[in-house]
């Protein structure tokens, strides 16, 4: 374990989880790629709204656009960074036994979301592309409705115990490691 003016230095970095973040920083972007998402899901349930008062116009077909930009792309990057990185280097360094059981179960349960996320973004995506491209397409409420929730829930879940794990067990190596390969993933380079 390391000392506790580490720990509260690094919880010290992120106090707002709205701070633009580079890959130096790389919990700070994590953090900041869900208030991203977060924009995202209020633009997504914004566009079934409007589809419905006002139908298919060059407004829609913008919002559809960015949201298929930021879900294609970011976010699938956002739950490989965590999936490939963050948790198997916490799990690794968790010394706790009984903090690194419940580590694995919170391990678990974000990658059974994650997965449940891509089903519901694949049921979405479809009509989102029509609607980019400026055809009427119906956007399927309940869908709409349960992807919202469940990154909701998701990034409550994860937020509850990242910013803690990451202070408590990662050393600065490891936190370039991680920034590293998120640049990596990305085609961008580390800032040096």
């Amino acid at each position: 374990m390391r000392p506790s003016s580490s720990s509260a230095r690094k919880t010290e970095r992120f106090p707002l989880f709205d701070t633009p973040a580079g890959f130096d920083d790389p919990l700070g972007m994590l953090l900041g790629c869900h208030r991203r998402i977060e924009k995202k899901l209020a633009t997504l349930t914004s566009l079934a709204a409007h589809l419905a008062a006002k139908g298919i116009d060059a407004q829609a077909s913008v919002a559809a656009q960015a949201v298929l930009r930021y879900f294609n792309v970011a976010a699938a990057h956002h739950h490989a960074d965590e999936e490939e990185d963050l948790f198997p280097m916490l799990g690794r360094r968790i010394g706790d036994a009984p903090e690194r059981e419940r580590f694995a179960q919170l391990d678990a349960s974000l990658r059974k979301e994650h997965r449940e996320m891509e089903d519901l973004w694949a049921r979405l995506r479809r009509p989102l592309e029509g609607i980019a491209e400026g055809l009427m397409r119906t956007l399927p409420q309940a869908d709409v409705q349960a992807f919202v929730a469940l990154y909701r829930r998701h990034i409550k879940a994860e937020e509850a115990v990242l910013q803690a794990a990451v202070a408590r067990w990662l050393t600065e190596h490891d936190l370039k490691l991680l920034g590293h390969a998120m640049a990596e993933r990305r085609g961008a380079d580390f800032p040096v």
